[in-house]
């Protein structure tokens, strides 16, 4: 059956999530690795956020990220609020860092300035920016594709339910050409070894199943195959939408350091602001 087949070709997508969450701690790993070996005055200070930064990716494309599951789901403008607030809580850190290192940390109050005066210093430049929305448009199409598969194996649980149960006069007739196929021989005498020939098992299952999978078969091609382009998209080597959520995540340490280094780059221009 097309129904069947078309499934058989998307089940290895469903280790998408398990993929990006796994993804996720190889770069949180780098990125905590990254501040201890290069950032070890801000390492202590910025795990915290680090860890909260991923956890927020990997509840992003989970498969629960629902309104149906939960009262508030992650949305990608709460995604991008993390990107944001990740920075900003960076910011202090880096701040004391590049002008202010070896002594005693900030007060409480004196980060509070940092934290309200963020967008109009720019610390980073556009480096947050264009991180939360690289990662975000990746990490986007990647829980719509989660969303899609988790949708479509609903619906195909659904289908063989609806298949072989329920009492309409389809149903009906197939569980007596089951019954005919099955035990009648055995009222004539027929022993249990014999198998009903080929063609007339075909035949019983073509009755069966045919008339209810042909009404879904057009529409469920036309999902699968709307899938199958959002995955090649996703999965794409060339990316020339950039919603391969592999390469974006890999590079987010790499990205983070980035944003560090023009903060120190501007030290001096950052004291005067």
């Amino acid at each position: 059956m097309e129904i069947k087949e078309g499934w058989k070709n998307l089940t290895s997508y469903f280790l998408f999530t398990e993929t990006v969450t796994t993804l996720a701690k190889q770069s949180e790993n780098k990125t905590l690795t990254l501040f201890d070996q290069v950032y070890r005055s801000m390492a202590a200070q910025s795990k915290p956020s680090i860890r909260a930064l991923y956890q927020a990716m990997i509840d992003y494309v989970s498969p629960s990220n629902t309104p149906d599951s939960l009262q508030q789901p992650l949305t990608r403008e709460l995604l991008h609020e993390r990107f944001l607030e990740f920075f900003s809580r960076l910011f202090p850190v880096a701040y004391h860092h590049a002008v202010n290192p070896g002594k005693d940390d900030f007060t409480d109050k004196f980060k509070s300035c940092l934290y309200e005066t963020i967008d109009e210093v720019q610390p980073f430049g556009d480096v947050p920016k264009q991180i939360s929305r690289v990662v975000g448009k990746s990490l986007e199409a990647t829980r719509v594709l989660i969303q899609a598969l988790t949708l479509g194996k609903t619906v195909l649980d659904r289908t063989d339910s609806a298949l072989f149960s329920g009492t309409s006069p389809q149903q009906e007739s197939c569980y007596n050409a089951l019954l005919r196929m099955t035990y009648c021989p055995r009222c004539n005498g027929i022993g249990a070894a014999i198998r009903p020939c080929s063609g007339f098992c075909t035949n019983v299952m073509r009755g069966c199943l045919t008339e209810s999978a042909s009404e879904l078969d057009l529409a469920w091609s036309g999902y699968v195959e709307t899938v199958e382009r959002l995955v090649v998209a996703v999965d794409g080597r060339n990316d020339p939408l950039g919603l391969n959520a592999e390469r974006a995540v890999r590079q987010l340490d790499t990205r983070i350091s980035d944003a560090i280094m023009h903060a120190m780059g501007n030290s001096r221009a950052l004291e005067e602001k």
